[in-house]
């Protein structure tokens, strides 16, 4: 396909989430932006709105979970908000910031639902339009739904032929979810690769923005996800967090096959990932690829026997990773070790190599964690087929 990236990594504040805020900010009369506003977020909205507010000179109090990462909280505090951490997700944070708006008489944003964010997220499309006026298929990450129903709101006014998918995390599925039930549902929270998406609630007003326009959901696992985020950085030179690198997912992951030879563009929505999770990001992607692969193995307790392994890691070209003596918990032999050690390889022929070489070498004491695969032929697809809406996919 012809593949286009449109880049809200660049943003001021590393995401999309500031187009929305300052339009929020600068629709706001101005006896209220002199009393300042509250919201909750995960991190990116409020890098936005802080940014911003900062600039207008609007007094800004942040409420930020206990699981958000800290260098974003510290951005926060270097823009001049107020940061108080409360909870334990989005949901307890959003909360008590309601209950700050009440008792301190200060304005509330809903950073993911409210329409003056949603309609700032707009000028995405706008610009998409102008920019790729051939397009196909816009690929648009989803958490609780504010840049999808943008999205689609623009793109079918003034181009409706122009497919829009939402891409979401396997793993919590809650705009999915909503969509097959008719109404928003709010489903456990779980960690996720893409954490700026994984929201156990979704916006009402998003919802029922996008429900009617939206062409197809997708759901991508985490692997893909880890993957895409690899991809970014090692063929493209970018620096994309999880929710941003969802859309290339999915493509690369081969659910979208309809879209062939199509024009496409995927918007990766944020590059503010912490580093990390950038770093479990390269090492789960490079590991679903078969280059990173795990193994035990018995060896003898000595010089020699240490000589031994690693002289047949390198004469086949393995790369050593890491690797950690067991001398404790080793049964029978007093004098062996149990080594476990993570090996770099080229790919997945290359891992099975390793994988025979191994296991022929130590016949009786080698043990691999997990068998190399390939995730091209594992990793499921959901394609678009209204008589199976539970298969992955939801046609609206």
């Amino acid at each position: 396909m012809k593949l286009f990236y449109k880049l809200e990594t660049f943003q001021p504040t590393g995401s999309f989430k500031g187009r929305g805020a300052l339009n929020a900010l600068e629709m706001m009369p101005r006896d209220e932006q002199r009393k300042g506003v509250v919201l909750a977020s995960a991190g990116n909205q409020a890098l936005g709105v802080c940014y911003y507010a900062q600039k207008m000179k609007i007094p800004v109090t942040v409420v930020m979970s206990n699981i958000v990462p800290i260098t974003k909280l510290q951005k926060c505090q270097n823009y001049g908000a107020k940061v108080i951490v409360h909870g334990d997700n989005y949901h307890d944070a959003q909360k008590h910031a309601k209950y700050m708006a009440r008792e301190m008489g200060l304005t509330f944003i809903n950073a993911r639902d409210h329409p003056d964010i949603i309609a700032g997220y707009g000028s995405i499309a706008l610009e998409i339009l102008d920019q790729v006026p051939d397009i196909d298929a816009v690929l648009v990450p989803v958490g609780s739904g504010g840049l999808a129903a943008a999205i689609t709101a623009v793109i079918k006014k003034l181009k409706p032929h122009c497919l829009v998918y939402g891409v979401e995390p396997e793993i919590l599925p809650t705009f999915f979810k909503s969509l097959e039930a008719g109404k928003p549902m709010t489903l456990p929270w779980t960690n996720s690769v893409a954490d700026s998406i994984a929201m156990s609630n979704i916006g009402v007003n998003a919802f029922h923005t996008a429900k009617a326009l939206l062409d197809k959901m997708i759901l991508v696992n985490e692997d893909w996800i880890a993957r895409a985020v690899l991809h970014f950085v090692e063929k493209e030179r970018f620096v994309v967090e999880g929710a941003g690198a969802s859309p290339l997912a999915a493509i690369m992951a081969k659910q979208v096959p309809e879209l062939k030879q199509k024009t496409v563009v995927c918007i990766t929505s944020g590059g503010n990932i912490d580093a990390v999770l950038l770093g479990r990001c390269l090492d789960r992607g490079r590991a679903a690829e078969g280059r990173l692969v795990k193994f035990k193995v018995g060896i003898p307790d000595s010089s020699v026997g240490y000589e031994g392994l690693l002289r047949l890691l390198a004469d086949n070209n393995f790369n050593m990773y890491r690797l950690f003596p067991d001398r404790a918990w080793v049964e029978d032999e007093m004098y062996s070790v149990e080594v476990k050690v993570v090996c770099e390889t080229t790919g997945l022929d290359h891992a099975i190599e390793l994988k025979r070489t191994i296991e022929k070498a130590y016949p009786n004491t080698a043990l691999f964690e997990a068998e190399p695969y390939d995730v091209n032929k594992t990793c499921p697809c959901y394609y678009n087929k209204p008589s199976k809406s539970k298969s992955g996919v939801i046609s609206i």
